[in-house]
C-alpha cells in the first residue's frame, strides 16, 4: 500500500483546481439510455509546474448527477482543495460519487507527475495487465440486443441486464444469447428489479442457461431473504446500488461484490473496499458505467485484485483521441492500460 508520508512530503502547497463537465458520445452508437444525454466530469489539478488529470462519468439517470450538484459539491470544497491534499484526504471532504473520483484519480496523475514514479508504484500495487474483460450487453429491444451479440465473438465473458419486463421478456433475451453465443461464460445482473418469489422462479432458468453468476436480484431492502437462499451460482451485491460501507452486512447475504470506482469514490476508496472484501470472503468484480479511457486507466489500477473485469462501453469528449486508444484493445476482449501521458 502507498506510503502515507512520502505522500505528505508532496502535498501542502497551492493548487489551482478546474472542472469541467463536458458532453460526450459513446462511438459505437446510443448507449441503452439512447434519449438520454451523457456526460464526463474531467478535472485538472495544476500544482508546482505539474498537471494531473481525472474523468469521472455522470449518470443521465441518477439526480445526484447533476452538473449542479456536482458544482455544488466542489465549491463547499474548493477551499481546502487548493491547498494540496492527498487522496486519503478526499473521504473527509466529499462523499462517494464521480466528483470525488476524479478529483482522486487527478491527484494520482499529479503525484505521479511531481514524485517521477508511476501510479502503480505510488500505490504499492502491481502494475496494469491487460486483462479479459465480461462485455455489459445493453438493455432496451430485443433488435439492439441480437445486433450486439453479433458483434460480440471477441469477449468470451457476457453480462446480461434482466428484469426490465416479464419473466417472459427475461427468457427471450437469455435465448437470444445462447442462439447467438452458446460458447459464452454468462451472468445476469436484475438491477434490483425481482421480488423474491420472481428470483425463485429464475434461478432454475437461468441454471438451465448456463449463467455462471447473478448481480443484485432483490432490491436491497428485500436482500435478508438471500441470507438463506439455497442458490446453484454466486449472487454478488452491486455496490452503487446498494451500502458500500457494510461489507459485514453483504457478506452474510451475497457472495461478491461489483465495484465501480465512480461509484464509491474513486480508486483509492476502490482498493480499501477490495481489501476489505477479500478478508471476508468476498470476489469482486470491478467495472465502470460507460466511460472514457481515462477513467478506464485508473480503474484498471485495481485489477490485479479483482476476481474479473466488466467493461459497459467507451464514452467520448469532443477533441479525444478515438476509442479504444491504441493499447486498450477492446476488439478483441482484452483491456489494457494506455499509455502513462494519457494517465498515471
Amino acid at each position: 500500500m502507498f506510503d502515507p508520508a512520502f505522500l505528505k512530503s508532496l502535498t501542502g502547497t497551492p493548487m489551482r483546481v478546474q472542472c469541467a463537465v463536458l458532453p460526450a458520445e459513446p462511438p459505437h452508437g446510443p448507449p441503452a439510455d439512447g434519449a438520454r444525454n451523457w456526460s464526463v466530469l474531467r478535472v485538472t489539478l495544476r500544482n508546482a509546474g505539474s498537471t494531473g488529470h481525472g474523468d469521472a462519468t455522470l449518470l443521465p439517470f441518477l439526480d445526484a448527477h447533476a452538473p449542479d450538484v456536482v458544482r455544488a459539491q466542489l465549491g463547499g470544497a474548493r477551499d481546502r482543495l487548493e491547498r494540496m491534499i492527498s487522496p486519503v484526504d478526499l473521504a473527509g471532504l466529499l462523499p462517494p460519487g464521480p466528483l470525488r473520483s476524479a478529483l482522486d484519480a487527478a491527484l494520482w496523475d499529479l503525484l505521479a507527475k511531481r514524485s517521477g514514479q508511476r501510479v502503480w508504484e505510488l500505490l504499492g500495487v502491481p502494475p496494469p495487465r491487460p486483462v479479459p474483460a465480461v462485455l455489459t450487453l445493453p438493455r432496451g429491444e430485443q433488435p439492439g440486443l441480437e445486433e450486439e451479440l453479433r458483434h460480440s465473438q471477441t469477449f468470451a465473458a457476457l453480462k446480461l441486464m434482466l428484469g426490465e419486463g416479464t419473466v417472459e421478456d427475461d427468457l427471450a433475451r437469455l435465448h437470444a444469447v445462447r442462439r447467438h453465443r452458446p460458447d459464452a461464460w454468462l451472468m445476469a445482473d436484475a438491477g434490483g428489479s425481482w421480488g423474491v418469489d420472481r428470483l425463485h422462479t429464475m434461478l432454475p432458468v437461468l441454471q438451465a442457461h448456463g449463467v455462471r453468476l447473478l448481480e443484485q436480484p432483490l432490491p436491497e431492502v428485500e436482500s435478508a431473504a438471500l441470507a438463506a437462499l439455497r442458490r446453484p451460482f454466486p449472487i454478488i451485491a452491486d455496490l452503487a446500488y446498494g451500502e458500500s460501507g457494510d461489507l459485514g452486512r453483504l457478506a452474510s447475504r451475497y457472495d461478491g461484490i461489483n465495484l465501480k470506482p465512480d461509484a464509491v469514490g474513486g480508486l483509492t476508496a476502490a482498493l480499501d473496499l477490495m481489501r476489505q472484501a477479500d478478508q471476508r470472503g468476498l470476489s469482486v468484480l470491478l467495472g465502470a458505467p460507460p466511460a472514457t479511457p481515462r477513467s478506464w486507466a485508473a480503474v484498471l489500477h485495481a485489477a490485479a485484485g479483482a476476481d474479473r473485469v466488466n467493461f459497459s462501453q467507451w464514452l467520448r469528449t469532443a477533441g479525444d483521441p478515438p476509442c479504444p486508444p491504441a493499447g486498450q484493445k477492446d476488439t478483441d476482449g482484452v483491456l489494457a492500460p494506455p499509455a502513462p501521458s494519457l494517465w498515471g
